[in-house]
């Protein structure tokens, strides 16, 4: 990219939480950021976000379980754009707060389709652009399910699992050009899904669940989506230009226990 370029950013489930906070923060950096998601109002209002502050957002509905739908709007924000720098997979979803043997095959295949097929299908449609174009930086975003087991929730984990290794692969194979990628392991931070994880565990109570899974984190409280974000956009970045295939977590010190 020539000096003085302005960056085009894609970040994927952007309607909220961690991937709203990403793309504020890629937009503050001067990027022009295409953000993807379902929901259309909140991903409006995610653009709207980016504007008040003097960035360029564009929203584009899609589903990302549907692979057509995640390619088909990777090669439509190229065209329009010419490039694209920055790819940021973050749309997920955990699939609650259960046991492996009360979720059927449909709730595993759509587990598998949002959380590792869309980052497979978002990679497949751009890394040939990034080769053609001779530079590119991918963040997938995994959790601290990437890295270790969470009861409760199983499948959830074999998917941010999943999601490290298919990190690790890409980044081996696009390294000579160099396009890097990397993940970013979140651990408990405070967004809508901890809220429905802390109803699940403790429905008359959800307080109760907050101060628990609280007092696990070293630092004693959950994280803040702005500051997976500030991760998010150091591992884009030149600053961490020799990084590649590493998954960063960023927990409040959780893995240094295990």
């Amino acid at each position: 990219m020539s000096e003085g370029e302005q960056r085009i950013a894609a970040v994927t489930g952007a309607s909220g939480g961690i991937g709203r906070a990403i793309a504020l923060r890629l937009a503050a950096t001067g990027a022009m950021v295409e953000i993807a998601s379902r929901n259309e109002a909140e991903g409006a209002a995610t653009v709207a976000a980016i504007e008040e502050t003097g960035g360029i957002g564009r929203f584009t509905r899609v589903d990302v379980a549907i692979p057509d739908q995640v390619e088909g709007w990777i090669a439509e924000l190229h065209g329009r754009r010419g490039r694209l720098d920055w790819l940021v997979n973050n749309a997920g979803t955990s699939g609650g707060w259960v046991r492996i043997e009360d979720q059927g095959p449909g709730e595993f295949e759509r587990l598998l389709a949002v959380n590792v097929l869309s980052a497979c299908c978002a990679l497949r449609a751009a890394l040939p652009l990034m080769r053609a174009q001779g530079h590119g930086s991918i963040v997938n975003v995994g959790s601290t399910a990437s890295v270790q087991g969470i009861g409760m929730m199983s499948v959830y984990s074999a998917t941010k699992h999943a999601i490290l290794g298919l990190t690790r692969g890409a980044a081996l194979e696009n390294a000579d050009v160099p396009i890097r990628v990397n993940c970013i392991c979140p651990g408990i931070i405070d967004t809508d899904l901890m809220r429905e994880i802390e109803g699940a565990v403790s429905p008359d109570e959800p307080e109760a669940a907050l101060t628990a899974f609280a007092a696990t984190v070293p630092m004693k409280r959950y994280g803040s989506p702005a500051e997976i974000a500030a991760a998010v956009e150091f591992l884009l970045g030149e600053d961490s230009g020799y990084v590649t295939g590493t998954g960063l977590t960023v927990d409040g010190g959780v893995m240094s226990g295990v």
